[in-house]
């Protein structure tokens, strides 16, 4: 008999050995994309998340066994790594390192200087160095008048059409307030100069998914109440982008960050697609 529950104990401790085993992970470089695939897993659905010098840039959720991460996530220089969160528990790999990408050079200098500057806040499309939206077709066959018939509007350029959506905005925060007090932490208020950073930033990520601003300045520069920052794209619901960043070291720590007392969140919708920005005051 004491043989036949050894034996009854040893299958047990074996196959719960394999069914909390973390899954097999493979990633690699190719060109600029990070091409990632992952086996040992009873579920097809798992949690993607692309770290550069440590820092989450990118979390997916995917449905299957392999993911190519798009070519943007790895527009800046730096170390990368991938991990991926399964049922059965989590794997994080190493990539290895990029060079800055090159930026084409403008084929011929524009005439004349831009008539106005783009302001860093205004919406997504309007960049901090304005150029010129397109060249003269011809040149005057005829000296010009000693006034110009018309002055030029200097108008940035168009922004991508999108609209804001409050109600999954507001989800987050109470989400975000429900993971805190749950662990014995106070609640964020909702502070209306964050909010409004958080929809600057969700705008300005259409451009370029980054914590690096459009201009080339840091995301802090939005604001001088913003402590922390969170960005997520193409969750399609509060539930959604709330599980991303909870499933990411990073995101985590700054929406339990005990020191955090204020809150602002955007959702903003372009096409088919939903950016999110959360920013932290103190």
């Amino acid at each position: 008999m004491k043989k036949i529950i050894i034996t009854v104990l040893a299958i047990i401790l074996c196959v719960s050995s394999v069914a909390f085993a973390a899954p097999t992970v493979s990633a690699s470089l190719e060109g600029r994309n990070i091409c990632v695939s992952w086996s040992k897993c009873s579920s097809s659905q798992a949690t993607v998340t692309v770290y550069r010098d440590g820092w989450p840039v990118l979390v997916e959720c995917v449905n299957g066994t392999s993911y190519t991460a798009p070519a943007w996530c790895t527009q800046a220089a730096g170390n990368y790594s991938v991990k991926v969160l399964t049922s059965e528990g989590c794997t994080k790999v190493a990539v290895g390192s990029t060079a800055p990408q090159a930026t084409a050079k403008p084929t011929a200098k524009p005439t004349a200087k831009p008539t106005a500057n783009c302001n860093t806040t205004a919406a997504p499309g309007c960049n901090a160095t304005a150029k010129p939206t397109a060249k003269p077709t011809a040149k005057p066959t005829a000296k010009p008048t000693a006034k110009p018939t018309a002055k030029p509007t200097a108008k940035p350029t168009a922004a991508p059409s999108g609209s804001s959506l409050t109600a999954m905005a507001a989800e987050v925060v109470r989400q975000v307030n429900q993971e805190r007090t749950s662990r014995g932490l106070s609640e964020l208020r909702v502070d209306s100069e964050l909010t409004r950073a958080a929809c600057v930033r969700a705008q300005e990520i259409v451009q370029s998914f980054s914590h690096t601003r459009p201009d080339g300045s840091s995301w802090s520069s939005v604001s001088s109440r913003v402590s922390g920052e969170n960005i997520a794209k193409g969750q399609q619901t509060a539930d959604k982008v709330m599980a991303a960043w909870m499933s990411s070291e990073g995101h985590r720590a700054n929406i339990l960050r005990e020191s955090f007392g204020s809150i602002g969140v955007c959702a903003y919708k372009v096409g088919n697609v939903v950016y999110w920005a959360q920013e932290f005051g103190r």
